[in-house]
């Protein structure tokens, strides 16, 4: 599976909040011009965001996005989840690397399942804070 623009951006975008963390928040009209992304796209991704938890906005003119929570605590793989949904790299398994084709009996899904496993672990392991190191 390739990764959409969601993905990209999404993490490109949030790198902006792990390194201003602690702040006050940060705009999202200055994140499209330093990232050059659409400002209504960053605004449909930071909705996803926002919709897992993973940021928090306010309004006004001091207004803008910070993380929920600190960096070292939101993995990628949250990220990755709350943009593209399901992450899994095979259509016959789900995020979690459960077989949820017709074919329950497929003799591939045992070497799927592994690959899956190895790429959640992977992503779970690295958090927003290995997105500024």
């Amino acid at each position: 599976m390739k990764f959409s623009t969601k993905s990209s951006y999404g993490l490109r975008a949030i790198t902006h909040l792990v390194t201003n963390y602690g702040k006050k928040p940060y705009s999202l009209a200055k994140i499209a011009k330093a990232e050059k992304i659409s400002l209504a796209y960053l605004e449909r991704l930071f909705a996803q965001l926002k919709k897992a938890n993973l940021v928090v906005s306010s309004k006004g003119m001091a207004g803008g996005y910070q993380l929920a929570q600190k960096p070292s605590q939101i993995a990628v793989l949250d990220v990755l989840g709350a943009l593209e949904g399901n992450i899994s790299v095979f259509r016959c398994l789900n995020n979690s690397g459960k077989v949820v084709c017709s074919l329950k009996s497929c003799p591939s899904a045992k070497v799927y399942q592994k690959v899956q496993k190895a790429i959640n672990k992977s992503l779970k392991s690295m958090t927003l804070n290995d997105l500024i190191k």
